[in-house]
């Protein structure tokens, strides 16, 4: 038999694949559910940490960035 494509519907097997296994818990806590892995998850016990996290590392990318395109801009012209 030849291999179906990466990604074609029938190449994997559903039959133990359970419809809104995540749909209750989505719906009670918000939209934009993210799963975490479990050793992440211990890491954070709440979502008010794990957004503390996620905006301390967008404030350090941020200010990484401008440290590079300011010390672009400050070399001499050749």
């Amino acid at each position: 038999m030849r291999k179906l494509p990466e990604g074609h519907v029938d190449r994997y097997d559903w039959s133990r694949a359970t419809r809104g296994r995540l749909a209750k818990r989505a719906s009670a806590e918000s939209t934009n559910l993210r799963a975490l892995d479990d050793d992440v998850a211990e890491a954070f016990p709440d979502s008010a940490s794990v957004n503390a996290a996620l905006r301390a590392l967008l404030a350090t990318q941020t200010a990484l960035s401008g440290a590079v395109k300011a010390r672009k801009r400050s070399r001499p012209a050749a």
